[in-house]
């Protein structure tokens, strides 16, 4: 069994490659981390983690595929309703969280679409909001989604879209209501390649941002996370060959995107959450193996170089990480799912400044269970969503 990418990503990846994997036996590192940590009191706060009831819409799939939070009591989550009859139509979700219970807010869909998700959300304030992902209409081809939130109801934003091509925005990050980041590729339908692609929020516009990627078959940007205007980091992967996936990372200065070298395991690397603290100080998680194995793949930034990180393996065959918040560089919280055996369980991973280590939680459901994203206010207030079964799945770690 292998476990198909978040919604939105396989989307994309499905013009390409299928991934590889393998077992690798991972790297002990010193972290420039650990000394950044060394002015945080030693030992981050162990969460405990619980179930929060959230809403399902009608009797069909829903997921959940990313959160943002600003405060505990002003979360937003973000991800799709596929109704179980037919015509089997496609819906963006999103839902709030007022400090008490959890609601579905109307968002639009654009007309006559046959898939759509919404693959990220960024929150600035309870009143300030971006949510971006695809849809795809029965003419065929995938185009960028971009919906706000002005506190009182979602609004499609207008994108740019280049010519012959096919977008998906996999995620964004906001530092103000008038400075935004959103990340993603598009696909050549003419040549068939796919490149990274990324735009930018002024306050009352979106525009296309250029971008490197490394000449090969295909490149995806998969997250992003700013902390400021002039300081970005996307994450991402290359595809080097059709079974080879390795490590994409850019940094954006203010003036232009740049690829920073990142190292790999061998075999397939796909990096697919960030999350920074500083300019100086980044997470990104993901997973690397092959068609028999995936194993959990984290890596940090220092300011000069992306290192390997040891992380926990506690499935049989499968652990995968989707999404990272570090609300300080001694605390951070990686959540995604594992195999055990056969079954798909909740994965939590907690860093405490000096290593990675397995969270306890609970998988509500005898079926598929897994936390897509993960957005913490504080070491001790934290959120998680995702999926179990058929049904979205809130879990809060406090």
């Amino acid at each position: 069994m292998v476990r198909d990418d978040p919604p939105g990503i396989q989307a994309l990846k499905g013009h390409a490659m299928t991934r590889r994997r393998l077992r690798v036996i991972p790297v002990l590192w010193i972290s420039a981390w650990a000394l950044l940590a060394a002015s945080v009191p030693a030992g981050a706060t162990t969460l405990t983690w619980s179930v929060v009831p959230s809403p399902s819409p009608g009797s069909g799939y829903n997921v959940l595929s990313a959160v943002s939070c600003v405060s505990s009591a002003a979360c937003t989550a973000v991800g799709l309703d596929r109704e179980d009859t037919a015509p089997y139509a496609f819906h963006t979700l999103a839902e709030a969280w007022n400090g008490t219970r959890w609601s579905v807010v109307p968002s639009p869909t654009p007309g006559g679409v046959v898939a759509v998700n919404l693959n990220g959300v960024s929150c600035v304030s309870p009143a300030a909001c971006m949510a971006v992902g695809y849809y795809e209409t029965s003419s065929g081809g995938e185009s960028a989604l971009i919906e706000s939130w002005n506190g009182t109801s979602w609004s499609v934003v207008p994108s740019p879209h280049p010519a012959s091509s096919n977008v998906i925005l996999h995620g964004v990050s906001c530092v103000s209501a008038a400075a935004c980041t959103a990340v993603g590729s598009f696909y050549h339908l003419h040549s068939g390649t796919i490149e990274t692609f990324v735009e930018s929020w002024n306050g009352a516009t979106w525009s296309v941002v250029p971008s490197p990627g490394p000449a090969s078959g295909g490149n995806v940007l998969s997250a992003v996370s700013c902390v400021s205007a002039a300081a970005c980091t996307a994450v991402g992967y290359d595809y080097e060959a059709p079974t080879l996936e390795q490590t994409l990372v850019e940094s954006w200065n203010g003036a232009t995107w740049s690829v920073v070298p990142s190292p790999n395991r061998p075999q397939s690397n796909d990096l697919v959450g960030v999350s920074c603290v500083s300019a100086t100080a980044c997470m990104a998680v993901g997973s690397h193996g092959d068609h028999r194995t995936n194993r959990a793949l984290i890596e940090s930034w220092n300011g000069a170089t992306w290192s390997l990180v040891t992380s926990p393996n506690p499935g049989s065959t499968y652990d995968e990480l989707y999404g990272v918040s570090c609300p300080s560089a001694a605390a951070c919280i990686a959540v995604g799912w594992y195999e055990s055996p056969r079954v798909e369980k909740l994965l939590l991973e907690s860093w405490n400044g000096t290593n990675w280590s397995v969270v306890h939680s609970t998988s509500p459901g005898p079926g598929s269970n897994i936390l897509s994203a993960v957005s913490c206010v504080s070491a001790a207030a934290c959120t998680a969503a995702g999926s179990t079964g058929r049904k979205t799945l809130i879990e809060s770690g406090s």
